[in-house]
């Protein structure tokens, strides 16, 4: 077979291995990389959020981690429900919680403070950071304060 006969053909192989070169490049670097952080919408493990608003003639704010995301119902949330409900019925201060709802696409943010209080940050806008939502507060299981608050993301 003649040369300029096989010309075509070791054109169209060099070109189809330099198109794989980036896909290449990419698997490379997830390899070395590992796998990307689980997410559940705009929660991502190892995240952390800040979530602050005035509520009661007062400023409030929480630092919500992201350590792991777990299925509860209804969403995926950073801590199971098991855990949310005793640290909830403990009143254990400090105790935060993020919680994504994909079917209404909200987003929430719980905290515990002082004296057996709960705040909840609900965002039912997820358009572009800080987010803005409704605050929450409550006592003994019932709703005292409302206000507006805001979660901002760092990564």
């Amino acid at each position: 077979m003649p040369i300029h006969a096989l010309l075509p053909a070791a054109l169209i192989v060099s070109s189809v291995l330099a198109s794989c070169a980036p896909v290449s490049s990419m698997l490379a670097a997830r390899d070395a990389e590992g796998p990307s952080p689980r997410q559940a919408g705009p929660l991502t493990v190892g995240d952390t959020w800040t979530v602050s608003g005035p509520i009661d003639g007062r400023s409030v704010a929480a630092t919500i981690s992201i350590p792991d995301l777990v299925d509860v119902v209804n969403g995926t949330a950073s801590v199971n429900d098991r855990d949310r409900l005793d640290a909830f019925a403990a009143g254990r201060e400090g105790f935060g919680l993020a919680r994504f709802d994909p079917d209404r696409r909200y987003l929430t943010f719980s905290w515990v403070a002082a004296g057996n209080t709960t705040y909840t940050c609900e965002v039912t806008t997820l358009l572009s950071l800080p987010y803005q939502g409704r605050l929450t507060m409550q006592r003994g299981g019932q709703t005292v304060a409302n206000g507006t608050c805001e979660a901002n993301v760092s990564r």
